[in-house]
């Protein structure tokens, strides 16, 4: 049987994409063919609590791949971080807030690595959830709570006879997260009063603990990373931002991770709210195993940055960090 031109060239562009290799395939025979030792050094990374899942995951990947470089990473809230970067105890920050104007004057470099949110929570059995999720707390409200030294009950937060006297948690530690939110309160994390608790997970902790309880903390501890819903007994709390006491559309909670992402991308949740988590160092790094690591987890790593819980870059985010390396 005789074949025209056009039934041969058909028949081999079928053969050459049979033969090409799927995009999550190409990733893996990249990993597979990059030399293991093409890359030694060690250093260490401090900061954010925000941050610390997510880079010791990555640590840990980039270490199998580069069996050569030793990345020690500990977690100690960001204040810490950018402590031990200028006692040049590290060699990377972990940061989950904007830099301070002194931070940024000594010289501080930061690349941007993911985004997240800060979100205030309750305890899902308050007795008072169903006003809560109907009419919200509106700021004002929330700066006299967190920032008088007189207990408020719920019933003066939700305008009802309650008596009962909200508990409130604040972060003990020099986190991004209490940074935010006191910003968000047009005050100073130092301003912030309540029981203090030094990371997210003992913030969770304490909430989950007291029905009465009120607090706050970064996005991917209010959601399950796995199962992208909310974390047991834990409610994200409405903010009635234009104090009408009605939740409506742009202030409903978000109900899982997910949603929560779109809505910080998209401007549906306060933007003041919301924040860029980076690494910093002292002057853009020039140590080709902090340079390569930096490069990884804006290229293969991101894939690992939502099942963390954190809302990973987009593409204009991650290309612009990518020419700040070169």
């Amino acid at each position: 049987m005789r074949l025209n031109k056009t039934t041969i060239f058909l028949l081999c562009l079928v053969i050459l994409l049979g033969c090409k290799p799927r995009k999550s395939e190409q990733s893996q025979i990249k990993l597979a063919t990059e030399s293991k030792n093409d890359i030694s050094g060690s250093f260490t990374i401090s900061g954010a609590y925000a941050l610390y899942p997510l880079v010791k995951k990555w640590c840990d990947d980039f270490m199998n791949i580069h069996p050569s470089v030793k990345i020690i990473v500990t977690k100690g809230g960001t204040g810490l971080g950018i402590d031990d970067l200028q006692a040049k105890k590290n060699q990377l920050a972990m940061i989950s807030r904007p830099l301070t104007d002194e931070e940024q004057t000594e010289g501080i470099w930061v690349v941007p690595v993911a985004k997240e949110g800060v979100a205030p929570i309750v305890n899902l059995r308050n007795p008072y959830l169903k006003r809560i999720l109907a009419r919200g707390i509106n700021p004002e409200k929330l700066i006299k709570l967190y920032t008088h030294s007189e207990t408020m009950t719920w019933g003066e937060l939700l305008d009802t006879t309650s008596k009962e006297k909200a508990i409130v948690y604040t972060r003990g530690d020099e986190s991004g997260a209490a940074v935010v939110w006191a910003n968000f309160l047009w005050k100073e994390s130092t301003d912030l009063k309540g029981t203090k608790v030094v990371g997210d997970e003992e913030m969770i902790k304490s909430i989950q603990g007291n029905q009465f309880a009120i607090g706050y903390c970064n996005f991917a501890y209010a959601f399950d990373s796995i199962t992208g819903e909310r974390i047991k007994d834990i409610q994200v709390m409405p903010i009635d931002l234009d104090f009408d006491k009605n939740i409506d559309k742009k202030e409903i909670p978000f109900t899982n991770i997910n949603k929560a992402h779109r809505g910080l991308w998209l401007g549906y949740y306060p933007k003041n709210l919301t924040r860029e988590l980076t690494f910093g160092s002292l002057g853009k790094p020039t140590d080709p195993a902090i340079l390569a690591f930096l490069n990884y987890i804006l290229t293969t790593g991101q894939a690992d940055v939502a099942s963390s819980g954190l809302c990973e870059l987009n593409d204009v985010y991650i290309k612009n960090a990518l020419n700040t390396l070169r």
